[in-house]
């Protein structure tokens, strides 16, 4: 044996030499896939991407900015059947190993082998955490060492339970949810505390393959993977084998996908433009900020019906404009109804028709007085009673329709696309003259507007934005008419010159002579088209008298109008002629109901405000808006301007809007060939504004005047917020004075004086001398009589 003890020699040195090649090459591979790698102690301060949520005046949840949906939660909200369940599936050694698991690896490829296909994964929840968190998904032998070494290296600085927080608040579950509580909220519209056994199980199954397991996409894809979560938990002891068969036998009650939270389209845009500009777009949706607005949902809401109904109700008086579309049927009597509804004509069998629904339905029968509609799984009828404001085309008036059809045949064809408007369901018909019998639903014939229109309601007093509309349908428009729109307001505008006037030193009762003007080429003329002598201030703004109104411009000065516009808050460039009498310089609708704001709130100006407070993920207060306001005007000069806009509302162009039954004061606007139309109203503690027109400039048809489109809107929507609130009267200020007046020479009545009448005025403008007593044949003064006459 001796001669055997060189070569045992020579072997344990080589041995040592390989080691220590081995040893030599080992640190170099580390140093070589270490290189560069992200300090893992970064995850101390882990701040994942997090929701921007936005809320009401009332804390209601109204809108969220997300790139990634993720709530984070703490380990201690997370059920344990939910924290079992994704070790169970992705790391049942979770506890036992340091990052890396040789023998999971090993379990993994057998279960995969077995299933067929890959159920589970090789990789620890710790290297799915390192390669989530600091590397790219690109499938490398070199990615996956680096993954490995800092799965080693997350180990040694983290605790399990804090490594288990972080995967459950990291990870992707699908349909843009991140994390467990995303997740828990997204398919079954709960907090993740509450998730009972199968959804924990159901959840922690996804993230292997979130589109192929989801239950919206593949129900059944998704109960064979709830029952291998679940087999897992058992296999690991987790749950027994009844509490998996009781697991498997619970109904699950998915929640109905939803699209991104936003209950107030127009205003949460207006919002997420202001929060853009200040903190940028990766504050906005990843910083995870709480942004408390100003809006009130109930007011929004009745804001958005208002202008949706009303716009639909002008929209008919401008004529129909034909179906949709129509289907090409090669087959006689066969309609691809699957493609109507992959198309989008048709919705869901499981959508459920409710009482005024809009819907897109085909016509499948014509009858004389009559049209039978499929809405896809059901029938309607739209009787001819239904259509009444369609009128037959007219080929000599270039478009418009004219003339009652006769018959629904005269404007529909057989298989038209076409709106219609659920009146009734279940409606049963007996046979009649049609041949029909059975079950069918009532409709009325419906068209999308092409006019638009905007609302915008603000709280005079703090100028908080309590309801903003800026369209018909922001899915399809997202230009914001109510702030972006400038429109020539028409004679919303006059109020501004008569309030000028009253802080010039004009009284209600001065007379303007109302006769015709020429300047240079322009020759304007009353709505009426004609001219009716002395007139009133008080008289001249109630009816909206053109020639009145620039004359006192002419009177007062132009260039003191434009200062004084923009002292109440037009911001907008307005152009220093007798034409801004008419409403000729653009505004928008935030800044003219802004200006009548001042009117309501005892001359001082509320500058418009939409966030009240702005809070990021730490709770820190970022920004906090009290009310800003200004005293702009004296309080009796408020007063004054109010108490003419009150006659407006009561005797004039306004008084579409009386029906509201308590005091309002406010103007209609209507500009050159009814290309716009406005109302701009309020109460002592709400200014609302609307304006109605098309985007293109072009007219909405004849009479189309802000009393006749513009009003209806502004009423039902002041009808529905102020239902049941206490009715206030206009605040007089002590330095009110209200004299009885003789309409015919504006000097104080006497006893004797016919069709006597109060009138307000600043104290020490009222007139001194008496009239003498005479009988009156004429009176420009439009308010009740003293004596009844």
């Amino acid at each position: 044996m001796q001669f055997l003890k060189p070569f045992i020699k020579i072997i344990s040195l080589l041995s040592l030499l390989v080691i220590f090649i081995s040893i030599i090459a080992g640190i170099g591979i580390y140093y070589k896939f270490s290189r560069n790698l992200p300090d893992i102690r970064s995850l101390k301060s882990y701040k994942p991407s997090l929701i921007t949520k936005v809320y009401s005046d009332t804390d209601e949840l109204i809108a969220e900015f997300y790139v990634e949906k993720r709530i984070l939660v703490s380990l201690g909200r997370i059920p344990s059947y939910l924290k079992n369940a994704t070790i169970a599936v992705e790391d049942a050694n979770f506890f036992k190993h340091n990052g890396l698991d040789f023998g999971g690896l090993l379990r993994a490829f057998l279960i995969n082998l077995k299933a067929g296909k890959v159920v589970e994964g090789g990789s620890t929840i710790t290297q799915q955490i390192a390669k989530t968190m600091f590397l790219t998904s690109e499938r490398t032998l070199y990615r996956k060492i680096r993954e490995a070494i800092l799965a080693y290296r997350i180990e040694k600085e983290f605790s399990k339970e804090e490594i288990l927080e972080l995967y459950l608040n990291q990870i992707y579950y699908g349909h843009g949810a991140y994390g467990v509580e995303a997740a828990a909220e997204i398919y079954f519209g709960k907090h993740v505390e509450d998730l009972n056994l199968p959804e924990s199980a159901l959840i922690a199954g996804l993230p292997r393959a979130p589109a192929a397991y989801s239950p919206y996409f593949a129900l059944d894809r998704t109960i064979d993977r709830l029952r291998h979560s679940l087999g897992r938990m058992v296999e690991e002891g987790y749950i027994t084998h009844e509490e998996e068969k009781n697991a498997i036998e619970t109904e699950l009650k998915f929640e109905e996908r939803r699209k991104k939270k936003n209950d107030a389209p127009y205003f949460v845009e207006y919002v997420r433009q202001y929060l853009e500009d200040k903190f940028g777009s990766t504050i906005l949706y990843h910083g995870g900020l709480k942004v408390y607005t100003t809006v009130n949902m109930e007011f929004q809401r009745a804001a958005q019906e208002a202008i949706i109904e009303g716009l639909r109700q002008a929209d008919k008086r401008y004529g129909y404009r034909g179906a949709i579309g129509n289907i090409k049927i090669e087959n006689k009597g066969r309609v691809d109804w699957n493609g109507l509804r992959d198309t989008g004509t048709f919705k869901d069998e499981d959508d459920p028709l409710n009482l005024g629904d809009i819907r897109k339905g085909v016509v499948i029968k014509l009858n004389p007085t009559n049209v039978v509609v499929s809405l896809g799984t059901k029938k309607g009828i739209i009787d001819i009673k239904d259509m009444a404001w369609v009128r037959k085309p007219d080929p000599s008036i270039d478009g418009r329709k004219a003339g009652s059809i006769n018959s629904p045949s005269d404007v529909l064809n057989l298989w038209d696309i076409i709106e219609v408007k659920i009146l009734e369901l279940n409606e049963e018909n007996d046979s009649d003259t049609s041949g029909l019998s059975g079950e069918y639903i009532r409709l009325a014939l419906e068209q999308e507007p092409l006019v638009q229109g905007a609302l915008i309601c603000i709280d005079p007093k703090t100028g908080y934005i309590k309801a903003m509309v800026g369209g018909y349908d922001f899915s399809k428009s997202q230009f914001n008419r109510a702030i972006q729109a400038i429109r020539q307001p028409g004679s919303a505008f006059k109020p501004i010159i008569y309030s000028a006037a009253i802080e010039k030193g004009y009284t209600t009762i001065d007379k303007i002579i109302d006769s015709p003007i020429i300047y240079s080429k322009w020759k304007p003329v009353n709505f009426e088209e004609r001219f009716y002598g002395p007139t009133t201030l008080r008289t001249a703004l109630i009816y909206s008298r053109n020639i009145a109104t620039i004359k006192l411009l002419e009177d007062i000065g132009v260039n003191e109008v434009v200062d004084y516009a923009k002292k109440i808050g037009i911001k907008s460039p307005i152009t220093p002629a007798l034409s801004m009498a008419l409403g000729s310089s653009s505004v928008n609708l935030l800044e003219l109901i802004s200006a009548y704001g001042i009117f309501a709130n005892r001359g001082i100006r509320a500058e418009p405000i939409g966030v009240k407070g702005i809070i990021d993920r730490e709770g820190n207060i970022l920004e906090e808006n009290k009310p800003i306001t200004e005293k702009v005007i004296s309080e009796e000069v408020a007063y004054i301007t109010t108490d003419l806009l009150q006659d407006v509302v009561n005797y004039g162009t306004g008084k579409g809007v009386r029906s509201l039954n308590r005091p309002v004061a406010g103007k209609t606007g209507t500009t050159n060939n009814f290309v716009d139309a406005w109302f701009i109203g309020y109460t002592p503690d709400i200014v609302a504004g609307v304006w109605i027109g098309m985007d293109q400039d072009i007219p909405l048809g004849k009479n189309e005047t802000g009393s006749r489109v513009a009003s209806p809107i502004w009423l039902q929507f002041m009808k529905k917020i102020l239902n049941d609130t206490p009715i206030t009267d206009f605040y007089i200020p002590p330095n009110i004075v209200f004299s009885k007046i003789d309409p015919r020479t504006g000097l104080l009545a006497t006893s004797g004086t016919k069709g006597a009448v109060f009138e307000c005025f600043i104290e020490g403008t009222e007139p001194t001398g008496y009239s003498s007593p005479q009988e009156i044949t004429t009176t420009d003064f439009f308010r009740k009589d003293l004596d009844g006459e």
